[in-house]
């Protein structure tokens, strides 16, 4: 196994190299976000007020919009374009009504952008129908998003977040091939995995901007952040960070073929229930097992997510040296989202709870090793 290596690595990203059909036509990207002096930003919040102010009064009045109708996006995943497919709107500041900023198919550049930021707007709206159209959009300039430095790295994670549950929030309703599935996960995988690779992440970043509802698409996207960032810190790189995360994410794809009233019962399973719902390792093995981009590393995360040590886990009964390491992680990281996210049952556990908890079962239900840098992980966060 990879040396522990609890110590978090700080890395600075370089410059982001500019497209040129970008900077032809729009300017160099992200030029709204560039580096201020203390003076420069002093000046700039003393005017956004006014500026906010001004840029709205310049925008025409339109029909009132429902809050329920509109979601917000962050300015910061925007590029400039010859056209976005959705209507945008604004809130100002002093009001309640949302007013239209552009039309879609209408033209964004980097000006406007900039005057936006000027004005200390960060978030947009667009309509609830069109949640979509945006979501295709974020997966499609994922990686200029994800590796813009000058993007506040919380904004990066949150939107991360947001179009990993999105995505497979969509994918598991509608129940799509297992082959979309994949692809969209390996895609995802690799980008969370390069991601993280970069960027000093800390568990306390995390799980600001992670769901904890415990469904199964927003479980999933949870164990994948949380286990690339565990792997990372046990010494994995490269391709096995990559695999792992798309592991991570495919976990629990049997539970797609569990009865969907067992997934969301108010209290705890009968022993019939619980019998049934122990197939789904097998159920996702299943459905995985031919499938070429896979490893058989991958497949085993899948099968042996909840074998333990000792012998006393599902579906088989293996112990120690039988599992896979990468399935030992994946259950160390799945039990404590587990833990610590509300279920239909019962409220979240606090993080020490949940820890204090699984430290009873290492060495026989977890491998110690991952655990202990697990919990140094959490405790350095907390302490900071």
């Amino acid at each position: 196994m990879a040396p522990l290596n609890s110590q978090v690595r700080r890395v600075t990203l370089p410059t982001v190299a500019v497209r040129p059909s970008f900077a032809t036509v729009h300017g160099p990207p992200r030029a709204r976000f560039a580096r201020r002096s203390p003076l420069d930003r002093a000046g700039l919040a003393a005017r956004r007020p006014a500026l906010c102010r001004s840029l709205c009064r310049s925008l025409p009045p339109v029909p009132r919009m429902s809050d329920k109708k509109l979601i917000p996006i962050s300015l910061a995943t925007l590029e400039p374009s010859d056209a976005l497919a959705w209507d945008l709107y604004l809130l100002p500041r002093d009001s309640n009504q949302y007013i239209l900023y552009r039309a879609s198919n209408y033209p964004i550049t980097s000006s406007d952008l900039e005057k936006l930021v000027a004005s200390g707007i960060t978030r947009l709206y667009i309509s609830r129908e069109q949640r979509a159209s945006y979501q295709q959009y974020l997966r499609d300039n994922a990686d200029a998003w994800l590796n813009n430095s000058a993007v506040p790295l919380p904004e990066r994670m949150e939107t991360l977040n947001q179009v990993v549950t999105g995505s497979l929030s969509e994918s598991f309703r509608k129940k799509e091939a297992v082959e979309r599935v994949v692809g969209q996960s390996s895609t995802f995988g690799r980008q969370t995995a390069a991601f993280f690779a970069a960027e000093p992440i800390l568990f306390e970043d995390l799980v600001r901007v992670l769901q904890h509802d415990y469904t199964t698409f927003a479980h999933s996207a949870n164990v994948c952040f949380y286990s690339v960032l565990l792997a990372k810190h046990l010494g994995f790189s490269g391709d096995d960070l990559a695999q792992i995360a798309t592991g991570a994410l495919l976990h629990d794809l049997g539970k797609l073929e569990i009865d969907p009233r067992l997934l969301v019962k108010d209290n705890r399973l009968t022993e019939a229930e619980t019998r049934e719902m122990q197939k789904h390792p097998t159920l996702g093995f299943r459905r995985l097992c031919r499938q070429d981009d896979l490893t058989a590393a991958q497949l085993l995360m899948v099968y042996q997510h909840h074998e333990r040590l000792d012998g006393g886990g599902y579906p088989v009964g293996l112990t120690n040296d039988e599992i896979h390491p990468w399935a030992k992680l994946c259950s160390v990281v799945d039990v404590f989202d587990a833990l610590t996210s509300d279920r239909p049952y019962r409220t979240a556990i606090a993080d020490d709870i949940a820890l204090g908890i699984m430290h009873r079962d290492a060495n026989t239900a977890f491998d110690s090793e991952m655990l202990t840098c697990w919990t140094r992980l959490i405790s350095t966060s907390d302490a900071n």
